[in-house]
């Protein structure tokens, strides 16, 4: 989800059971967790929508990882995992929109944004990325585009902040733009800008960094279709970060495959082993 799925999202991950759950029960529970999770009319937060989505986060975070590959391999895992992510994604924009009313409505916003209780994971991602960004690039960051920045754009905010750099947000959908341009105005960063666009329709040519949301192309080919076109179109010696997805993880975002970085000199990749979901891939286009 654009912000990072992690096991603080919607409760803390209990490693103290003893028993290791092999490949099957992980399977079993998955497959479950989508079920329940289909049959819902709608996604919105509550308890029993965040209970589910605790119970998937945990389920990919805390299972052993000789077990990953079987899980994987699984004929059932393999035939919902499209949808899988599709029901995430659809949950995150829920989220997000709920908490995008709430920080605007927030009497101050700084304070209701103080209460969402995984905003420090959108931190937490973001410097790990710019950590990876100040080992790439030999000079200051001046532009960044943020591709798939959705209704509550924190990750943006903080690039903003930390690299003090001007920052142009692009969606597709109109309403999580607006949503996330009320966030920013609220929050006191005005100076942001927000445009509706496709990424591939989007002129991204003037920019120092893009940064491709986890979200944006739901599937291997659109990825790579997305990657494509950036790699034809981005300044040569600009950078791309993209977030992607390993191991697990992949059951709740889309990854990004290596080849489809034709185009790209491939700089270096961070595969967090922590509660963060998103690895994050550093290229330069022209390479």
């Amino acid at each position: 989800m654009n912000m990072s799925l992690t096991s603080n999202i919607f409760g803390q991950i209990d490693v103290t059971d003893p028993r290791r759950p092999t490949a099957e029960d992980i399977t079993a529970s998955v497959g479950e967790v989508y079920r329940d999770l289909a049959a819902r009319d709608d996604l919105r937060p509550g308890p029993e929508v965040d209970g589910l989505f605790d119970r998937l986060v945990r389920l990919v975070l805390t299972a052993p990882a000789e077990t990953v590959p079987a899980v994987l391999n699984d004929v059932e895992i393999q035939h919902l995992a499209p949808r899988l992510r599709a029901l995430c994604a659809l949950g995150e924009g829920e989220l997000e929109h709920a908490w995008a009313n709430r920080i605007v409505a927030g009497r101050p916003p700084r304070e209701e944004l103080a209460r969402f209780p995984y905003f420090g994971n959108y931190r937490q991602l973001s410097r790990m990325e710019i950590g990876i960004l100040a080992s790439a690039l030999p000079r200051r960051v001046r532009s960044v585009a943020f591709v798939g920045s959705g209704p509550l754009p924190l990750s943006s905010l903080y690039l903003a902040g930390e690299l003090d750099a001007s920052v142009d947000n692009f969606d597709r959908d109109a309403a999580a733009l607006r949503a996330g341009e009320r966030v920013a105005t609220a929050l006191g960063y005005g100076e942001l800008g927000f445009h509706e666009a496709d990424v591939l329709a989007a002129d991204l040519s003037g920019y120092d960094v893009v940064v491709l949301a986890a979200l944006v192309g739901d599937t291997l080919e659109a990825k790579r279709r997305i990657l494509r076109h950036l790699a034809d179109t981005m300044r040569p010696g600009a950078v791309l970060l993209a977030r992607s997805a390993r191991g697990l993880r992949t059951l709740l975002y889309p990854p990004i495959d290596r080849t489809a970085l034709d185009g790209f000199e491939p700089l270096t990749e961070v595969h967090p082993v922590n509660d963060v979901i998103n690895s994050a891939i550093l290229a330069r286009a022209g390479g």
